[in-house]
C-alpha cells in the first residue's frame, strides 16, 4: 500500500471513528471462532472448487507454495523460496521441512507433484487446470525440491500458485466421498452441512508460529457460517451469535461514527475486488456495439458507487486498485458521469428507440443485487428493460459459462499479476471469457505479456489492453468495494489483507484469539 494510500486510510478511520484493535493484549488459547460469512461452500473438494466462499475455508485447511502478504503481494508459503531459470521456462520450489499433513505424513515433493499431475487430469474435470495448462513436465530433484518445465516462458507462472486456489493437499484425500481435503494449514476440516456450517477443529502439529514465537493458531475450533443478507449477518453479530463477519452494510457507516455499537470493533480499509457489468457480445442485441456503448453511457458510474457503497468509493474504469501495482493513472473514462443523450442516440441508430428487454442473470448476494437494481434503475431511463434471473452461485456459474445472459453484474478478486487477470478474464478461448469476447489485437497482446521478461514493456502491453477491453465493452468496470468488516471486542488481532481474507501470511483467524 503506498504511503498516500496509508494516509488516507488512516483518515477513513478517523474521520468513521474505527477503533483499531488492541494488539498488545496477551494472546490467549482456546475458544470457537465464529465467522458469518456471505454465501455457502461450493464444495470442500479443493481441487474441483470455485468460488470465494469455499477458498476462504480452504485457506484454514490447505495451503499452497506461495502467499499473500497484507499488500496481497506474493511471499513464501510452502515453499521457502524459488528460483526461475534464465529463460524462463523452468520454476525450482524449494519446500520447508517438517510440515505435515492433518493426517500425520510429511510434504515432500512428491506431494506437491501428485496435486498438480491431479489438476492437470482431465479425469479430475478441475476447474483449475487451465492454470497450469503450460507445465510441460515435473522433476522431484530431491525430498523437498520441485522443478516445473515449461513448454514456453510464462512470466505470470509463479502467481497461479497463489493461494485460495492452487491448494496442495494430500492424495488420500484427493478422491474422498464426501470430500474431506487433508492440508498442512492451522486447522482441520471435521464437517460441511450445506447452507448451516463448516466446522474446523485446531492442528496441534501445525508448521507455523507468529513473530513472538507463539505456536499458530490460537483457537481451538473455527465455525463458519453463510449467512447472504448483509443485515441480518450484522444484526447476529451485534446479538452474539457471530464473532466476525465478512462484511458489514455500508449503510451503517453513518451510525458507526454517530455511535459505535458496544462491543463492537468494526474495521474499514481500501479494498481489491471490483465491480463490473458483463455485456454479452456474442449474441442479441449487445452484438451491437452501440447497444453496448449506450449501456455505459446510461450508467452514471459514480452514483452508482455512491449508492453501493454510500458514497465511499469512487468510480473506475480498470480492475486494479489505487495503489497497486497494475493501476494505470492516465485511463480516460467516457462513461464515468454517464450520458443519458448520447445513450438514447445510440440505441436509436441501432434501431432500439423504444427500448429492449435484456436478461440479467444475477447471484443471489446482498451485494450483486444492490448493484444490479441500482443499474437497473438507470437503464431504465433510457428504455432499457433488465429482466432479473436471480440464481444461487451454482447456478450462475453455470449460466455465465454456458454464455446465456445478456447483462452479467458481478465482482472479481484481486490477482498479483495481470496475466491471471487480463489473459484469464478477457483472452478468446478462456473459461471466464464469460461474454465469449474475441479481438486479435487484445489476443496476440496478453500472449506476449507472458513471454515478455521487461518489465516496462509488460507495463505497455496491459495499459493498451485495458484499453482495448474499454473501446469493445465486453465488460463495463465500475470501480472497487471497500473492506467493511467488524468483530465482537473479544476477537483480537482479527486483521485481514487487501482482499479481505480470512488469512494471509502473517495475519486473519490462525493469528487471532479470543479474550472472553
Amino acid at each position: 500500500m503506498s504511503t498516500k494510500l496509508s494516509l488516507s486510510l488512516a483518515a477513513l478511520l478517523l474521520a468513521f471513528g474505527l477503533a483499531v484493535p488492541n494488539e498488545g493484549a496477551a494472546q490467549k488459547y482456546g475458544g470457537t471462532l465464529t465467522l458469518g460469512m456471505y454465501a455457502d461452500l461450493h464444495t470442500p473438494d479443493l481441487h474441483r472448487t470455485v468460488g470465494n466462499p469455499t477458498a476462504q475455508m480452504g485457506v484454514l485447511v490447505a495451503e499452497s507454495l506461495v502467499d499473500y502478504d497484507e499488500k496481497c503481494d506474493i511471499v513464501p508459503g510452502l515453499a521457502k523460496s524459488w528460483d526461475i531459470s534464465d529463460d524462463g521456462k523452468a520454476y525450482t520450489f524449494h519446500l520447508r521441512q517438517g510440515v505435515m499433513f492433518h493426517n500425520g505424513k510429511e510434504l515432500t515433493a512428491e506431494d506437491v507433484k501428485k496435486n498438480y499431475a491431479h489438476f492437470l487430469d482431465k479425469k479430475t474435470k478441475s476447474p483449475r487446470r487451465g492454470n497450469f495448462n503450460s507445465i510441460k513436465g515435473m522433476e522431484v530433484v530431491d525430498k523437498y525440491t520441485i522443478k516445473f518445465i515449461l513448454a514456453k516462458p510464462d512470466n505470470g507462472f509463479l502467481v497461479k500458485f497463489r493461494p485460495l486456489v492452487a491448494f496442495i493437499t494430500h492424495s488420500d484425500s484427493f478422491e474422498s466421498k464426501p470430500p474431506k481435503p487433508i492440508g498442512t494449514g492451522a486447522f482441520e476440516f471435521m464437517e460441511w452441512q450445506p447452507k448451516q456450517h463448516v466446522k474446523l477443529k485446531r492442528f496441534k502439529n501445525y508448521w507455523k508460529k507468529d513473530a513472538k514465537g507463539n505456536q499458530l493458531p490460537f483457537v481451538d475450533e473455527v465455525v463458519m457460517r453463510p449467512i447472504l443478507d448483509d443485515t441480518v449477518r450484522y444484526t447476529s453479530l451485534r446479538a452474539g451469535d457471530l464473532d466476525w463477519v465478512w462484511t458489514v452494510p455500508f449503510e451503517q457507516a453513518q451510525p458507526i461514527k454517530n455511535k459505535p455499537p458496544k462491543g463492537i470493533t468494526p474495521s474499514f480499509k481500501p479494498g481489491a475486488r471490483w465491480f463490473y457489468l458483463n455485456l454479452n457480445l456474442n449474441k442479441g442485441p449487445l452484438k451491437d456495439i452501440r447497444v453496448r456503448q449506450a449501456i455505459a453511457y446510461a450508467i452514471d458510474k459514480q452514483a452508482l458507487m455512491d449508492g453501493i457503497t454510500w458514497g465511499i468509493a469512487s468510480a473506475e474504469a480498470q480492475p486494479y486498485y489505487p495503489g497497486s501495482t497494475w493501476h494505470f493513472k492516465d485511463v480516460p473514462d467516457p462513461y464515468k458521469e454517464g450520458n443519458l443523450d448520447k445513450a438514447r442516440e445510440l440505441l436509436k441508430a441501432a434501431g432500439h428507440e423504444k427500448g429492449l428487454d435484456l436478461v440479467t442473470i444475477v447471484r443471489n448476494e446482498t451485494v450483486i443485487l444492490n448493484l444490479a437494481t441500482l443499474a437497473q434503475a438507470q437503464l431504465k431511463k433510457v428504455g432499457i428493460n433488465l429482466k432479473f434471473q436471480v440464481m444461487d452461485r451454482a447456478a450462475h456459474t453455470k449460466r455465465q459459462r454456458a454464455n446465456d445472459f445478456d447483462v452479467n453484474p458481478g465482482h472479481l478478486t484481486y490477482v498479483p499479476d495481470p496475466d491471471g487477470l487480463y489473459y484469464r478474464f478477457f483472452r478468446v478461448g478462456q473459461r471466464n471469457n464469460y461474454a465469449k469476447w474475441d479481438n486479435a489485437e487484445y489476443n496476440k497482446l496478453v500472449d506476449d505479456g507472458r513471454t515478455e521478461s521487461d518489465p516496462a514493456k509488460r507495463r505497455a502491453i496491459y495499459r493498451r489492453a485495458l484499453d482495448l477491453i474499454n473501446q469493445d465493452l465486453p465488460h463495463l468496470f465500475v470501480g472497487h468495494l471497500p473492506i467493511f468488516q467488524a468483530a465482537r471486542t473479544h476477537l483480537k488481532n482479527m486483521k485481514t489483507n487487501c482482499r479481505g481474507d480470512v488469512r494471509w501470511s502473517d495475519g486473519g483467524v490462525t493469528h487471532a484469539w479470543l479474550d472472553k
